[in-house]
């Protein structure tokens, strides 16, 4: 256990489409708009700041370097439920709501730019 570490303040990920990923991690998983500068977007689930910015911020620099793979992991309060709703909004879910042995049911789903969404609730 680390004493140094007590959780996960940022997580960045790179986007072909920036108002595209604010939709989705905005409207469809329920995360908190707190600002939008030059096409970064940040967004809030608790503690937690989702940084969401383009793989090319102007025409000089339009290199796709910086898109790559990028995993968001995310405790929600009703798996099955937002699975659901995924569902019918068209999101592709790659793992159905799965009992683990360690207590928590787990789901897959991809974001626009397939990046893997972990949804993860917790035994009650």
């Amino acid at each position: 256990m680390s004493t140094y570490l007590t959780g996960v303040r940022n997580v960045a990920i790179y986007v072909q489409d920036p108002d595209r990923a604010r939709i989705f991690y905005e409207g469809l998983l329920g995360l908190t708009f707190i600002s939008e500068r030059a096409r970064r977007i940040q967004l809030a689930v608790g503690e937690t700041r989702l940084l969401i910015s383009p793989t090319h911020v102007d025409e000089q620099d339009a290199t796709e370097a910086l898109h790559g793979r990028c995993e968001g992991y995310f405790e929600v309060v009703d798996v099955v439920d937002l699975v659901a709703r995924l569902r019918r909004e068209g999101v592709p879910v790659t793992q159905e709501p799965t009992d683990e042995p360690w207590g928590e049911r787990d789901a897959v789903a991809l974001d626009p730019d397939g990046f893997p969404v972990f949804l993860t609730q917790r035994a009650s």
